[in-house]
């Protein structure tokens, strides 16, 4: 535990020394391909840094931030087109290295009302109310089920929850919750540290009625943000003078699922450290080729004024989300062992937390 405490400080070391080259160095780089190439041994360093890890904790959450959504923030950077990265005086350095590593979404032109002694209206007191209700019922989900795969492993129990099906059908859950408590608490740590208000990551996916409304407003928008400017909005500008406007959506769509698609993969080899089955590859396909024909099918229903109600499309498309996932996106982590590292880990450092404070009251008691 000790020591791979000290290979994550030492990463973020690096992070740290990395994002302040590109601060002071970089920035100072014309906007395009000159300070692109200045940027890509940091791309290249990023994108092996968290092979250096071996906790599976930390190769699945610290991975993509670094390996992923640091490098796509950096190429946005190197072409000027993320305001929130952009050098001026008042972007302090920490600003800069938080805003890059961290996976948050900065709210345009918003301060922190810690900054500006503002009051909050009455408004954003029950969103933030409602957004701290959701975040406590992700984190009982998420500790319960934790809690059913430490049983197993540490009792040896031979419950409901050693059945293949279930144990599949737990972790997939497990994930998505998990995820989501992540993704808030970093973007919990990043605010204060920056002073401005970051954009809330997930809307309710559960409340999704179509796969436009899941990956398009409710799932992961600080990542769907990213694969908007990266990879839709480009390969829509360079491929709609061959194939008109309407191809070139579902193309730019199906190249955007394919580029999150690796994406994921290389988080699946962070954890482990073998060549991918193209699994979570596939599910990606899947969901952009349904998600390219339900934009058809809509836009043909809605000229015959048809509508499909939200108590029939809701279920249907977080079934088929739930569905896939459990089929395609987590199989590969299970087949890994990932299920049971990860809830080792969470034993390990329980008692490790334990055994430390343990030995510090010992010590307090011995020197008073």
């Amino acid at each position: 535990m000790e020591g791979e405490i000290r290979s994550f400080i030492k990463a973020w070391a690096i992070v740290s020394a990395s994002l302040t080259y590109c601060y002071f160095i970089s920035s100072r780089i014309p906007k395009g391909k000159f300070r692109l190439l200045s940027i890509l041994p940091i791309i290249s360093i990023f994108t092996f840094l968290p092979l250096c890890l071996s906790s599976f904790f930390l190769q699945f959450y610290f991975g993509p931030n670094i390996g992923w959504l640091a490098n796509f923030k950096l190429i946005l950077f190197a072409f000027g087109k993320d305001d929130t990265l952009s050098i001026n005086p008042s972007t302090s350095l920490l600003h800069f290295i938080v805003a890059v590593a961290f996976p948050v979404r900065i709210k345009p032109n918003s301060s922190q009302r810690i900054q500006n002694k503002e009051t909050p209206s009455t408004a954003s007191t029950k969103q933030d109310s409602k957004l701290n209700i959701i975040f406590v019922i992700n984190v009982l989900i998420w500790a319960v089920m934790v809690q059913a795969y430490a049983n197993n492993i540490v009792f040896k129990q031979e419950t409901l929850f050693m059945k293949p099906i279930v144990a599949q059908f737990l972790y997939s859950a497990r994930m998505l919750f998990g995820t989501q408590v992540m993704f808030v608490l970093q973007a919990a740590l990043a605010e204060p540290l920056i002073r401005q208000e970051t954009e809330p990551q997930f809307n309710e996916p559960y409340l999704s009625t179509s796969l436009q409304d899941f990956w398009g407003k409710r799932w992961n928008r600080t990542v769907n943000s990213l694969l908007k400017y990266t990879i839709f909005q480009p390969t829509k500008s360079l491929l709609t003078p061959i194939f008109g406007k309407r191809w070139t959506i579902h193309l730019a769509i199906l190249a955007t699922f394919v580029v999150s698609g690796l994406m994921h993969e290389l988080m699946h080899f962070y954890v482990g450290r073998q060549w991918p089955t193209w699994e979570v590859m596939w599910f990606f396909v899947i969901h952009g080729v349904c998600l390219a024909i339900e934009l058809e099918v809509k836009k043909k229903a809605l000229k015959h004024g048809w509508r499909l109600h939200w108590m029939i499309s809701l279920p249907l498309t977080v079934g088929f989300v739930v569905v896939t996932g459990i089929w395609l996106c987590y199989t590969e982590l299970i087949n890994f062992g990932a299920d049971i590292r990860e809830v080792e880990e969470y034993v390990a450092f329980i008692n490790y937390v334990k055994n430390t404070l343990h030995d510090l009251g010992a010590f307090t008691k011995t020197t008073s």
